[in-house]
């Protein structure tokens, strides 16, 4: 067939809340970021979903998982084993698309992720392949974690 045409983009990441986040809030935290995954890759005409995938391991081996197949359609979340409160979860994602590059397919990965600390007030330990030692992102980007721009001398 066409599968040939597809690449896969993996990434795994801590996601860090200020307080105890319910496992029913971290399943609307993981919502948000595939939506807005999802909405960054529309903005991309040629784009192609094959499947977009997530899992949040929480604590006491429970996990959260996500899944996707379209821009248009609703992102299916399931939690798997007793409800719980953490901290600290990790967050596995993987798409598998077509006709994106793996630079604008990271850019809509990162522009999601970015706006999902924003907004739920998290802390992430992101870092793009190739950054720079210490902090762990280019310095010329904001840093999704701290929010705040870095430059060679900090």
């Amino acid at each position: 067939m066409y599968q040939d045409i597809f690449e896969a983009l993996a990434v795994q990441t801590r996601l860090s809340a200020r307080e105890q986040t319910a496992s029913v809030k971290w399943q609307e935290i993981g919502c948000f970021f595939m939506k807005n995954y999802l909405e960054q890759l529309g903005k991309i005409k040629e784009a192609v979903i094959g499947h977009i995938k997530a899992i949040i391991e929480l604590e006491d081996n429970n996990f959260i998982k996500f899944s996707s197949v379209s821009v248009n359609q609703k992102v299916n979340a399931m939690i798997s084993g007793q409800p719980d409160s953490c901290r600290e979860v990790d967050l596995t994602f993987n798409a598998i698309v077509a006709k994106v590059t793996e630079p604008d397919n990271l850019k809509c990965f990162h522009l999601a992720l970015e706006r999902t600390c924003s907004v739920y007030e998290l802390v992430t330990d992101y870092r793009e392949k190739g950054s720079s030692e210490g902090h762990g992102h280019n310095h010329d980007e904001t840093c999704p974690g701290c929010h705040e721009g870095h430059h060679h001398e900090d």
